[in-house]
């Protein structure tokens, strides 16, 4: 009993001493301008802005758009320093061409210093309404291409002992209707992170997470989401049709709709965690942004049953 107890005392000191080290630690990576970093999904969102930040940081930023007209935009927006390149997370011949070219403009004795997954897709609909090749999409989008680029450019990563910052939600974390596909990829981006940050340990490349709550970027507009979801359900059979009912298609679009509109726009603080997990000499593992992630954060830990009630009243049939 009494050896039982002096265990558990040590543990929680050693635990307590780890937590104040890594609060208190707030030194800045030194020579930051002279560093490279490679940010996917520039396009629009968080990863633009993250672009254009780094890049009047001083950073040497290598900015991937899924997009031609992305490259433009992002290279009108930024100063010459700034490499954009077309890329699609889910080719991996366009990944692989990007990766030869961006050894070209990396000092071969330097390596990447940062790698921002944050190419993404979102897609927001009753689990039943979603085609299962749409969630297969996300999934290689989402979590694959992910993946994919990590691996490719992992070499050069660990060339620096640099940073990994992926971009999860809090979607990851607590399972919430209409965003199962979501979900599931988000899901899958924390068991990656958590997995390869322990793996990579023993080359000092370290991995964090980015958990925020919703925000209204281009991820979410809402004339698409309207016709998506309209499309969704002239796709439907008729006897799922009648089970729903349109009076319960007319409210879920409405009820996702309000909740989006209420979510904020300013996308600083998801932008300022990225570059804290780029810049820290002690990244934090999550970075949970925003309050209602927080409040999801709590929500989490609470018995199934109690979560189930919550969530009654956004899918209640009448």
């Amino acid at each position: 009993m009494y050896q039982s107890l002096l265990l558990a005392g040590v543990i929680t000191v050693v635990i307590l001493w780890l937590t104040v080290t890594k609060i208190f630690a707030k030194g800045k990576v030194k020579n930051l301008q002279s560093q490279y970093v490679l940010i996917t999904g520039c396009d629009t969102g968080f990863g633009r802005e993250t672009a254009v930040r780094l890049d009047n940081m001083g950073v040497h930023v290598l900015a991937t758009c899924l997009t031609e007209e992305g490259v433009r935009g992002i290279k009108e927006m930024a100063s010459e320093r700034l490499k954009a390149f077309a890329m699609d997370v889910t080719d991996i011949r366009q990944i692989k061409d990007v990766f030869e070219q961006v050894k070209k403009f990396i000092p071969s004795e330097q390596g990447l210093w940062g790698l921002v997954n944050n190419a993404g897709i979102f897609l927001i609909a009753p689990f039943e309404w979603t085609p299962l090749d749409r969630a297969k999409k996300m999934a290689d989008v989402n979590i694959w291409g992910m993946a994919e680029v990590t691996k490719t450019f992992l070499p050069l990563l660990k060339k620096s002992q640099g940073r990994i910052v992926n971009m999860s939600s809090m979607a990851g974390r607590l399972a919430i209707p209409f965003e199962s596909a979501y979900c599931v990829s988000k899901y899958a981006v924390e068991a990656l992170s958590d997995a390869i940050r322990r793996e990579l340990s023993p080359w000092g490349v370290q991995v964090s997470m980015v958990e925020p709550g919703g925000h209204k970027t281009g991820i979410f507009k809402e004339g698409i989401f309207k016709r998506t979801m309209h499309d969704l359900w002239n796709n439907l059979s008729p006897e799922l049709k009648n089970d729903y009912g349109e009076q319960y298609r007319d409210r879920v679009i409405n009820h996702i709709i309000k909740t989006m509109s209420s979510k904020p726009e300013d996308p600083s603080s998801v932008v300022d965690a990225i570059v804290d997990a780029l810049t820290s000499q002690q990244p934090q593992t999550r970075y949970v942004v925003g309050e209602d992630a927080k409040w999801l954060i709590f929500l989490s830990y609470l018995p199934a049953f109690v979560l189930d009630r919550k969530f009654s009243s956004s899918v209640k049939k009448y």
